[in-house]
């Protein structure tokens, strides 16, 4: 009998796709499905409980938690990603162009203090946002080349969508205060101006 099932015409691909259906395919596409999810343990918890479900849902099952990964995984960094880059879209304002505008309202370091900016040291940059009040943070700088600059922002944002730690690059100009951290003595030195 089951020498006349693997001899029928297209049996035997009928049997390697029933394997690769049933088989290999609910793990391997499981395993790429639950990579949208950001909690590890709940990624854990969905491939263990592949394989309490009965072979024959499987496939049915990992098309449920597709469903499931877009909703807890993808969907949240979606909105994230249309909030940064459409809805809320953020850019760092220029200080110098701010102090030229209201020169004796809106200070800014003068040019010997910012030349002394390197890394380690806090700036605080400007940032406008659509539709929302703009938001000040400091950013520690990590890297200087002339007048452009890199850094890792150190507050939690409530409009702009950074995070902290999130890399910045930024222009000297951009500049509104600074904190300076003076190696040699440890002192440290600020903005007389603001």
């Amino acid at each position: 009998m089951i020498a006349d099932l693997i001899s029928a015409p297209g049996a035997l691909g009928v049997f390697g796709l029933a394997v690769l259906l049933f088989g290999f395919a609910p793990g391997l596409v499981l395993a790429a499905i639950v990579r949208l999810i950001p909690d590890i343990d709940r990624r854990r918890e969905l491939q263990a409980e592949l394989y309490e479900v009965p072979r024959w849902e499987r496939p049915f099952w990992v098309a449920q938690q597709f469903e499931v990964a877009l909703r807890l995984g993808l969907s949240p960094r979606i909105s994230w990603a249309w909030g940064r880059y459409v809805w809320h879209r953020s850019t760092i304002e220029s200080g110098l162009q701010r102090h030229l505008e209201s020169p004796e309202t809106f200070e800014i370091p003068d040019v010997e203090l910012k030349e002394l900016i390197g890394p380690g040291d806090l700036v605080k940059l400007a940032w406008a946002v659509a539709r929302f009040p703009g938001e000040r943070m400091w950013v520690r700088v990590t890297h200087r080349d002339g007048d452009r600059l890199k850094g890792n922002l150190e507050n939690w944002p409530l409009y702009v969508h950074l995070h902290p730690g999130e890399r910045v690059t930024f222009l000297i100009d951009d500049i509104i205060d600074c904190h300076l951290i003076e190696v040699t003595s440890g002192e440290v030195l600020t903005n007389q101006a603001a």
